[in-house]
């Protein structure tokens, strides 16, 4: 699997030597946002897979990621 960062990498490669914009990789940055969300909600789940009922896995996992990185919002 590879993490949103690096998809965001590849993405920026595909554009070597031709003209891309600062706007361009920014706003596919935001795109990217969502699914380094899931990607760490998916983590924390596989992380305590085996403490956790299933049903709270997904609730936990949300409520932690809302807590470590929506501290701005």
């Amino acid at each position: 699997m590879r993490t949103a960062i690096q998809e965001l990498i590849e993405w920026t490669n595909q554009y070597e030597g031709k003209m891309i914009s600062a706007d361009q990789v920014i706003l596919k940055a935001y795109k990217m946002l969502e699914k380094e969300k899931e990607q760490i909600i998916q983590a924390h789940i596989d992380g305590f897979d085996h403490i956790v009922v299933d049903f709270k896995k997904q609730e936990y996992a949300e409520q932690y990621y809302n807590q470590t990185y929506n501290q701005n919002k």
